[in-house]
């Protein structure tokens, strides 16, 4: 690997640390949502149409997030204080629900949403940045790079294959989705449809795992001497220490305003 696509791996990496460490030091909703944006951009400038099945598992994703915390906020049943958008369960209406929520019911509030958009940021900043990390990545130069420093060799391969999960997850997602529109089961709702899409997945998942296994006990460790992808762009490096300034800033941005 010559000493270009080296440097770009790199500065993708360097990137990927920059974001996730915003992802984990910021609370504040305004700077994830910057940070949000430019890892999309990131992601959209690198691989444009191949990051749509991210996007649309990530849309799920905030759906379920946003969801779960508006009407479970974890704060709400702390005992902080809340604003109570609406009412699901008021108090000492049910005995089950009395009993699970410590007789505090189950309300919809603005904390939660909030709480909920903030923890979906935080997934989207990381989710964009690995992706277009892990499909940069040439499972080689994880393999080399343990070696070097003795990792067994079982171990050396499994840490290459995770740095390809997502981006074949991602490739999963978008057949799994393109067979369901041409099909159209007859239960098919979009209500059901996010339970059937996910337990195809991990169906799909774990027959893939299962037949990577099997072709490991017959045929040994691959060698990995091919390349997975070839990085066209040859101002890739240029670009990726742009984007890392500016999560740097975003970074600084967050302890000094706010």
């Amino acid at each position: 690997m010559n000493r270009n696509k080296s440097y770009g791996i790199f500065t993708s990496f360097l990137v990927l640390l920059t974001g996730s460490t915003l992802a984990l030091m910021s609370y504040n909703i305004y700077t994830l949502t910057a940070g949000v944006l430019f890892s999309f951009v990131y992601g959209f400038v690198n691989y444009k149409k191949q990051l749509l099945p991210v996007i649309k598992f990530s849309a799920w994703v905030v759906l379920g997030f946003v969801l779960s915390q508006a009407f479970f906020y974890w704060g709400f049943y702390s005992g902080q204080k809340t604003y109570i958008i609406f009412w699901v369960i008021k108090p000492h209406y049910n005995l089950l629900v009395d009993f699970l929520t410590e007789g505090k019911g189950i309300a919809i509030t603005y904390q939660g949403i909030i709480w909920g958009i903030i923890s979906s940021a935080k997934l989207l900043i990381t989710l964009f940045l690995a992706f277009s990390f892990s499909k940069r990545l040439n499972p080689k130069i994880v393999l080399n790079a343990l070696k070097k420093i003795h990792v067994p060799p079982l171990i050396a391969l499994g840490a290459a294959m995770t740095f390809r999960l997502l981006p074949e997850m991602a490739e999963m997602s978008k057949t799994l989705y393109s067979v369901s529109r041409i099909r159209k089961p007859k239960k098919f709702s979009r209500i059901t449809m996010p339970y059937t899409f996910l337990k195809a997945l991990i169906y799909n998942s774990v027959k893939k795992a299962f037949v990577a296994s099997l072709a490991l006990e017959t045929k040994g460790l691959p060698d990995f001497t091919f390349e997975c992808e070839e990085i066209k762009r040859p101002d890739a490096g240029a670009a990726d220490l742009l984007f890392f300034v500016i999560l740097a800033f975003l970074i600084a941005l967050n302890f000094i305003i706010f």
